[in-house]
């Protein structure tokens, strides 16, 4: 097919100090075997060689387009700056330190275009840590597939939907219903969540994107810089209250009858509720399970009620170090 006759794609790159992988980054995207591109990169005041790397890149290939903010805004507003820039029929962010295969956006076409009411297509994902060369693990979206009743598809969001959809293939216009993301910690969780509300999810079933975490995990101040920009959270911001009321308010502005807000606001309490219980009851188990028992009990926990069907387990022991012991909190 011609690449005039195929959908053109845009791809948001939002980066900050991304030098160290964001000349691979741009490969992996232009090397794709499919053609009809656009390339949008939003540098948010980065302080190191990244403006003269998308320079060089904007030189290079007419797909490239290179935006510079003067002031460091956050990450949530970079990430909606590129969609806003952005004029293709799908849409997919992109970080300046992941990889795709040579076909990743043309299967995840391929595969929205034979399923009309889809609005996100993701592959399967390889994860790794910074500096490790084990597999972490392997996210999918298995347990979505068939679920096209909207309130199912909702609490399926909430429960089992994998981080690193976040970087998969969307139908823009179906992101445009969206609030975004907002300026809040896990906004992106919470995007993918309201996104539910307009159509279903699918997959392509192979590992076609390697996403790369980072070393350690942030802090919450580490992350409320990140997300907004700002120098320091505020003493009164609490992160589970105000994702709450992000799930609350995306759910009252989506176009769907009363009937069916009703519902989903009863999903969403009687999940909040569940998980409120449930850390209780694990930070009690922690707090009086003997030392010697922690990890073995941990892992029984974790398998019991935490893990999820979307998440294949790759290398065991940093798997354990890695998602376990900071899901639990027990260990670090």
């Amino acid at each position: 097919m011609d690449h005039t006759e195929q959908p053109l794609v845009s791809v948001g790159v939002p980066v900050f100090n991304g030098e160290t992988g964001l000349a691979r980054a741009l490969d992996s995207l232009l090397g794709q075997d499919y053609g009809n591109l656009e390339i949008i990169v939003s540098d948010n005041a980065s302080t190191d060689r990244t403006p003269d790397i998308c320079r060089e890149y904007v030189q290079r290939d007419r797909r490239v387009r290179y935006y510079r903010s003067e002031r460091n805004q956050g990450a949530t507003w970079n990430f909606n700056r590129v969609f806003e820039l952005s004029s293709g029929k799908y849409f997919m962010w992109a970080a300046h330190d992941d990889q795709r295969e040579r076909n990743f956006v043309r299967a995840c076409v391929e595969r929205m275009e034979q399923c009309p009411d889809a609005v996100l297509c993701q592959t399967h994902t390889a994860s790794f840590i910074e500096g490790r060369p084990d597999l972490l693990c392997v996210g999918t979206l298995d347990s979505f597939e068939g679920v096209t009743d909207l309130v199912a598809r909702y609490r399926e969001t909430l429960e089992r939907s994998p981080a690193t959809a976040i970087y998969g293939l969307y139908r823009s216009g179906a992101m445009r219903k969206t609030r975004m993301l907002r300026r809040s910690i896990a906004t992106d969780l919470a995007f993918i969540q309201e996104l539910s509300i307009h159509g279903e999810f699918v997959q392509v079933p192979e590992v076609l994107f390697k996403y790369l975490g980072r070393a350690d995990w942030n802090t919450v101040d580490q992350d409320y810089q990140a997300f907004t920009g700002k120098e320091a959270k505020p003493w009164w911001y609490l992160p589970f209250v105000v994702l709450f009321v992000d799930h609350w308010g995306r759910i009252a502005g989506a176009p769907i009858p009363l009937g069916t807000k009703l519902r989903l606001w009863h999903v969403l309490l009687e999940h909040e509720a569940r998980q409120v219980a449930l850390k209780s009851l694990i930070k009690v188990a922690g707090m009086t399970c003997p030392e010697r028992w922690r990890r073995k009990l941990g892992s029984q926990v974790y398998y019991r009620w935490l893990h999820s069907p979307n998440m294949r387990v790759g290398c065991q022991e940093l798997f354990l170090k890695r998602v376990i012991g900071p899901r639990l909190g027990w260990w670090r």
